[in-house]
């Protein structure tokens, strides 16, 4: 028993010094070049006091419609940056010409400034000689959030929701240190998609469950779902004549200097986004047929694969309404917009915005409902060929 132990936790060590060398060396091979030319400095700020209220009301040409600016003078306590401790005179402007107006500064806020026009090494400045609010800072309550529930995880899981936390943490790093720079650099999406997919899948199950047969039943149903529908999303791609031309978002991508293949972007959002459905359906799996292992007195191979197939179909219908409440609600504001806008459901559902929301939810779906019977199939084989070490 103490050298299980002592195994697992060499295994646990090594399985997070490599994440961590994974990381960084794949974050010094893939860094992009940022282009900070024309880009302003922002600085955090408190507001201290209310000055005056201009406002200015006017009429459109239809001279019906009645629109108003308004400027906000205010002072506030830079937070940060070479003018930290000092105050301030800034302004805020309401133009009822944006659809996006954010409320008005008041006492208290914390928010972000800026200083168009100025240049910090030659102390140049522009016509605007004001300091101007950019948006509320709402970093502090972001962070006293996620605080929050990274502590929920560890009181509510203990030892695993530390492991779940450190997991966490190395997916997120994978993702904003390597995957996305990696585009950005220009590097094929396909591949790095599926690289970061192998590594969170190796990393989350072996950090989170240790290296056992339960573990490996995982690995393989998950492979198996996030492959059926990588390949299958590539065939709809190609089949549906999709561009990659979804919203401007994915426009604003082509205008870059290093080009982005627009439809990889896509597959690669599938793919990552259906990945921890398909992870969770795996796991569970393969922890009940662990159960069946340990409890089921005539253990057989179709006995085993017959209980795995009836849990498998319980996960399927919680996991795949999951999923494809996930894609909805994530465009819940455009899906509303085209109703209103599109009377025409037949066009509506032809639009390629609709229609890759549609293949997104369905085949990250359909990877789900073939890791199932993966899960359950290479469980029941391995529980009665081997003895699990755990």
């Amino acid at each position: 028993m103490k050298a299980k132990m002592n195994k697992q936790a060499l295994i646990y060590i090594a399985t997070v010094v490599f994440s961590v060398i994974f990381i960084i060396i794949g974050s010094l091979i893939c860094r992009p070049v940022i282009l900070t030319e024309g880009v302003e400095d922002y600085y955090r700020a408190e507001v201290v006091d209310i000055g005056g209220i201009e406002e200015d009301n006017f009429s459109l040409d239809d001279g019906v419609t009645m629109v108003s600016n308004k400027r906000i003078s205010f002072s506030a306590k830079m937070k940060n940056g070479p003018y930290k401790g000092d105050v301030v005179e800034a302004v805020q402007d309401v133009d009822d010409m944006y659809a996006y107006q954010p409320r008005d500064v008041e006492i208290g806020d914390e928010i972000l400034l800026s200083r168009p026009g100025y240049d910090m090494e030659n102390g140049a400045m522009g016509d605007e000689v004001d300091w101007v609010f950019i948006e509320h800072n709402r970093i502090s309550t972001i962070i006293w959030l996620v605080a929050i529930f990274l502590l929920l995880i560890a009181l509510i899981g203990r030892k695993k929701g530390i492991s779940t936390i450190l997991s966490l943490l190395f997916t997120v790093l994978a993702i904003f240190l390597i995957y996305i720079p990696s585009i950005l650099k220009g590097y094929n999406i396909y591949l790095m998609t599926t690289i970061i997919s192998l590594f969170a899948i190796f990393m989350s199950l072996i950090i989170i469950n240790g290296w056992n047969l339960k573990t490996i039943c995982a690995i393989f149903g998950n492979i198996t779902g996030i492959a059926i529908s990588g390949i299958l999303a590539v065939f709809m791609h190609k089949l549906l004549g999709l561009t990659g031309m979804i919203d401007e978002d994915y426009v604003m991508l082509t205008l870059m200097d290093t080009p982005v293949d627009l439809r990889a972007v896509l597959w690669g959002g599938l793919v990552i986004g259906a990945l921890g459905a398909i992870m969770d359906v795996a796991m569970s799996i393969a922890s009940a047929m662990k159960e069946l292992n340990d409890t089921m007195s005539d253990k057989t191979f179709f006995r085993m694969l017959h209980s795995g197939m009836n849990i498998g179909r319980d996960a399927i219908g919680t996991m795949t309404n999951t999923l494809i409440l996930a894609y909805i609600g994530g465009a819940l504001a455009t899906v509303l917009l085209l109703v209103a806008y599109n009377k025409n459901m037949y066009y509506l559902f032809n639009m390629e915005m609709i229609t890759a929301e549609i293949v997104c939810a369905i085949v990250g779906s359909i990877g789900i409902l073939a890791a199932v019977p993966a899960t359950a199939l290479i469980s029941a084989y391995m529980f009665n060929r081997y003895e699990d070490n755990e």
